[in-house]
């Protein structure tokens, strides 16, 4: 079962994994609401999986830790930022502070996770930032797309540590596998869900 929690604000999306092993693909700003959904399911967070730095997809990750203390996921190039809280998570842009939390596992290529019948694969796409994660769950052909793609955008690159010819690269690592494995849903970090046709519209709209 997949739990979504869409915000319409500047706040990111978030999506909640349940399996035998349970798993939340990014926090947001603020977490009350997948902690009280945790609860009334009675269940404890296994895994954390922050798909990048930013404020907007982290600041909630102290509160869950501090409840649940789930293992936290990230890939290393982003996981410095993860700790320290430092400006590359853009938390003045949101008139906040982030202390930093600890990465318990950092990624490094394209690792995997099972959760039960849930196996997710981790893909590195940088660009939006140099450690931007995607989560592809194989079964049933979810992705989970962060801020590296949206249903009719892509990721912003002008923010420091951006790269515009890496976020391209990047999506067409997506697109390469809407191709051979198919997506059937694609979970973006903001606005609306979409599928593998939106990846080749956007990809087709902005790089061709």
């Amino acid at each position: 079962m997949i739990y979504k929690f869409i915000s319409y604000s500047s706040e990111s999306n978030c999506y909640l994994l349940i399996d035998k092993k349970v798993a939340l693909v990014d926090s947001g700003i603020h977490s009350e609401k997948i902690a009280k959904k945790l609860r009334e399911l009675s269940l404890d967070l296994d895994y954390l999986i922050l798909s990048h730095c930013h404020f907007d997809h982290i600041a909630g990750s102290l509160k869950l830790i501090e409840e649940f203390s789930p293992v936290v996921i990230a890939h290393e190039n982003d996981s410095e930022a993860i700790e320290t809280g430092n400006s590359k998570t853009l938390a003045y842009l949101f008139h906040g502070s982030f202390p930093g939390v600890r990465v318990d596992k950092k990624l490094r290529g394209d690792e995997r996770l099972k959760l039960g019948k849930y196996e997710l694969e981790f893909i590195h796409t940088p660009g939006h930032t140099p450690g931007s994660i995607c989560v592809y769950e194989k079964n049933k052909k979810v992705l989970f797309s962060g801020d590296t793609i949206f249903k009719d955008s892509i990721g912003r690159t002008d923010f420091p540590s951006g790269n515009f010819i890496e976020l391209r690269y990047s999506i067409e690592k997506l697109l390469k596998i809407h191709e051979e494995k198919g997506v059937a849903e694609l979970y973006p970090g903001h606005g609306e869900t979409g599928n593998g046709a939106d990846i080749e519209k956007v990809y087709k709209s902005f790089f061709l």
